[in-house]
This record gives structure tokens, C-alpha cells and sequence, in this order.
């Protein structure tokens, strides 16, 4: 596929799902992107990632970027400005995403599988049927085909997913914060699912070519997603789009401990903001634990970024090996 601006300058892109109100590790991760755009000069993306519509909150979105406002950043495409590469809603890009499974079709790089949680898990002899770190075991890899809309068997009604097939590859990539990263996608990741039973297409494809179109060259993201690099690395090869650098950034952990999630109501700014707090000391407890400034306290997003270059930005993050920072949030 072809890159809207393939050898542009710096871009970088926030990307969040509107299920709900943020929480306070989204926040640090949108701060970092932002930083790592605006130090690069480069142009920066607001995405909404509302393809799993069952899961979409009403409201959520709006809320979305009233708090990123409020915390004092700012974009120069997304889905209230508009831009050279939109649409910058992922319901609103799903022809891209069919365009990138035919030719990965045409490519014989995709395969029909009718396979469930179950059957997979039983295949490789798990001790937990459904357990979703089992590599698949190849059961329908048989099915591979030149086209994108052919099933193994048309005369069985079964819901089909769509996997793409690793093939034996190792992929190596120098992440930015985390340094030196390596998988084997066969015994590692394996055979992975590029549009569900559901008809939905998946993570792994939609961000791979909505970060190629829209000319991302740096993705800035929690180190939750570090697994999945290696997969989109391999999405990237196959569609012809310029490999980005990668950044994955330490979680930020709640009073217990727990990484922080929208699902089970980790601390969000809706409790920040009801304890009175203000943005510029939320953006100073995000920046001391970072090593972004040297002395705790209060400071806005310009002064924050006024005070850095790219250099000592990159340097900071790369002492940050542990995936977690040195502050504990007690909101």
C-alpha cells in the first residue's frame, strides 16, 4: 500500500479508544507523544480508535479531548480539526483496512481459519482451554489463497477469522526506551487473526495502516503493547510501509499496585480534577518519576517542553528499562 507521505517529516500520533473516561497512564502516554512530536517538530495526530463499536461509551470521545485540552496539549490532525489524512476515526477507515487483506490475500499471506479458543488451546495440549498466549498450532494453514474472499470450505457455515501467516521469521527492532527487542513469531506469537469471526478487522491490522497512511514515524505507546510490535513489524514488511521508531513507555501503576485500566476504574482525571488538583501539577508528577525535570513540582505542558530538547528527552527515557515508574499514584 502506498504511504500518504512516505519520507515526510517527524509524526507521531495519540491514538486512544473512546470506552471511556481516561485514566491517568493514558495521560502520561498522550504527554509523551505529544513531547516526542513537538521536540522532533513534527506534526502530531489525534486517532480514535472506536472500531470496537459494542464497547464505545457515548460521550467518550468529546470527554477525550476536552481532557487532553485541559491538560494543555494540542494536535494538528484528528477527528475535530480535520487534516490531510483523515478520516482519524477508525469506523470511518474500514475500506483501508479491506484494501490491506486482499493484497495480503493476493500475497498468499493470509489463510481462512475456522478454529475457536477451544480447538486451538486443545491442540497444543493446554492446560487451560481458551488461554490466549498459545501460539496457534497451524491447523488451517492449509488454506492459504490468492484472493481475500475465499473460505476453506464453502459449504461449512462456521464463522471464519482471517490469520496471517508468520511463516519462520525472527524480527529485531531497537526500541527506543526499552533498547534491543527479538521474536520468533512462529514459536512466539504465531499465526495471528488480521480480521475476527465478527467481520471486525483487528488491532494488529487497523494501527499498522493507519500509522502508514497517515505517515507516522514515531509511535509513542505503554509497554503493555511491546508484544505486539513484532507482529505489526511484520504487517509493515509485507504492506510496503516505512518501519516507524518505536517508544514504549513505562505504565504507571495505581495505589494497589495494579497497572491502571479503564475497565476496572483505575484512577482517572475525573478524581484528579475532583480533588482539586490542576494540570500543571499533574504534568510534574508525570515528569519527575520520568528523570524529564530535576525537582519535583508543578509546571504546564510549554514549560515542561521548553525546558527539553530530543536528545535529553531520549536519553531520560532510555534509563527506564524497569516498565514501571519510580512514583506510586496515591489519588
Amino acid at each position: 500500500m502506498d504511504s500518504n507521505c512516505q519520507g515526510s517529516a517527524a509524526c507521531g500520533r495519540y491514538a486512544p479508544s473512546p470506552t471511556g473516561r481516561l485514566h491517568l497512564g493514558n495521560l502520561q502516554t498522550a504527554l509523551l507523544a505529544w513531547l516526542q512530536a513537538r521536540l522532533m517538530g513534527g506534526r502530531f495526530i489525534l486517532r480514535m480508535d472506536d472500531l470496537d463499536q459494542p464497547r464505545i461509551r457515548p460521550g467518550a470521545q468529546q470527554q477525550i479531548l476536552e481532557d487532553l485540552a485541559w491538560m494543555g496539549l494540542d494536535w494538528d490532525e484528528g477527528p475535530d480539526v480535520g487534516g490531510a489524512y483523515g478520516p482519524y476515526l477508525q469506523s470511518q477507515r474500514t475500506r483501508y483496512y479491506a484494501q490491506a487483506l486482499d493484497m495480503l490475500g493476493k500475497r498468499k499471506k493470509i489463510f481462512a481459519c475456522f478454529c475457536s479458543r477451544k480447538d486451538i488451546a486443545l491442540a497444543v495440549g493446554a492446560p487451560h482451554p481458551g488461554d490466549r498466549n498459545q501460539p496457534y498450532p497451524g491447523t488451517c494453514r492449509a488454506n492459504l489463497y490468492p484472493g481475500g474472499h475465499q473460505t476453506a470450505n464453502p459449504d461449512d457455515k462456521k464463522p471464519l477469522s482471517w490469520r496471517y501467516c508468520v511463516g519462520d521469521r525472527k524480527i529485531v527492532f531497537d526500541d527506543l526506551v526499552r533498547g534491543r527487542q527479538e521474536q520468533d513469531l512462529a514459536t512466539d506469537a504465531g499465526d495471528f487473526v488480521v480480521k475476527r469471526k465478527d467481520g471486525q478487522f483487528a488491532y494488529q491490522l487497523t494501527t499498522v495502516v493507519d500509522d502508514g497512511l497517515m505517515g507516522v514515524s514515531d509511535v509513542v505507546r505503554g509497554a503493555d503493547l511491546l508484544s505486539s510490535t513484532h507482529r505489526q513489524i511484520a504487517l509493515i514488511s509485507d504492506l510496503g510501509f516505512s518501519k516507524p521508531r518505536f517508544w514504549h513507555m513505562p505504565l504507571v501503576y495505581d495505589f494497589r499496585n495494579r497497572r491502571m485500566s479503564k475497565r476496572d476504574g483505575s484512577d482517572s482525571l475525573e478524581q484528579w480534577q475532583s480533588a482539586g488538583k490542576t494540570a500543571p501539577q499533574l504534568i510534574g508528577e508525570f515528569a519527575y518519576p520520568l528523570g524529564l525535570i530535576d525537582q519535583p513540582g508543578p509546571l504546564s505542558t510549554q514549560e515542561l517542553l521548553a525546558s527539553l530538547d530530543s536528545t535529553g528527552f531520549q536519553e531520560a527515557l532510555r534509563c527506564l528499562r524497569t516498565g514501571k515508574t519510580a512514583g506510586q499514584w496515591q489519588c
